[in-house]
């Protein structure tokens, strides 16, 4: 079972993500995530906090496919019955990525691994997003398996890099090596080191400004958009689960993914 561990330092926590073999993220990691993140946020300790990879070259692969193509009978079932869905966007899983979108406290993404999915969907959802050096990829490539983001991947990165090199970028599910990564602006910078303790020395910097300011301009610049995250991230909430739900096509290529090894073409 994959586990979320924290550690608080110097007013810094740390949040690791481990998933042996591959570091798929799951709903039972969400769980404890979400459970991490509110006891954080009531801490009066905790100024920054940092997300990290806690296997070799992963950050996080991405949200395990394996348990989407679970929820597909289900969801299949309560259509069928005339039952409506829940907003995507408002269920207890993605309730993670919005959490951190609007935390109080400054977050950075310390990406020392494979960043693809829901795990990038992650980073996007920071404030600070850091790259180390690997062979490895940062990404939105759901398309590869057939279906789209779904939490929240469209709409941060449009706000992120622009619409139009998002749509190109979701559209193929091109991924980027880190170095890539931070000329495209996908990230804020490269790391040629360690890359956690490059976030730990960034992290510093907050520790002597007033929780309160760090905290008003976060609000004011992340609310500035004419549209809120939250309406965005609904309307793609809502066309996830109407694709996993409906779409034979997409659970073919998601199942396909799976028994073929979670093999991935880098575009």
């Amino acid at each position: 079972m994959g586990t979320v561990d924290c550690e608080v330092k110097n007013h810094i926590a740390t949040v690791t993500f481990t998933n042996p073999p591959k570091g798929f993220l799951t709903s039972d990691m969400v769980e404890q995530t979400n459970a991490i993140i509110d006891d954080l946020a009531e801490d009066e300790n905790v100024r920054v906090v940092v997300f990290t990879g806690g296997l070799e070259n992963v950050f996080i692969r991405h949200f395990s496919v394996e348990e989407i193509v679970s929820w597909v009978p289900d969801m299949k079932e309560r259509r069928a019955n005339g039952q409506p869905d829940p907003r995507f966007a408002r269920t207890p899983l993605r309730m993670m990525w919005e959490k951190i979108d609007n935390y109080r406290k400054p977050t950075i993404a310390a990406i020392n691994g494979f960043c693809g999915g829901g795990g990038c969907e992650l980073a996007l959802a920071c404030d600070i997003r850091l790259a180390g050096p690997g062979d490895y990829t940062i990404g939105q490539m759901e398309i590869l398996v057939g279906i789209l983001p779904g939490a929240g991947g469209t709409t941060r990165l449009a706000r992120l890099v622009g619409t139009g090199k998002a749509l190109e970028w979701v559209l193929r599910g091109r991924t980027f090596y880190p170095e890539e990564a931070a000329k495209e602006g996908l990230v804020h910078h490269y790391i040629d080191g360690n890359v956690l303790a490059a976030a730990h020395e960034m992290a510093r910097e907050f520790l002597d400004k007033p929780a309160a300011s760090l905290s008003a301009i976060k609000q004011v610049l992340r609310s500035s958009w004419g549209k809120t995250t939250a309406d965005g991230v609904d309307e793609e909430g809502d066309l996830f689960g109407n694709i996993i739900a409906s779409d034979p096509r997409a659970l073919e290529m998601m199942e396909e993914y799976i028994a073929n090894g979670h093999k991935m073409e880098k575009f």
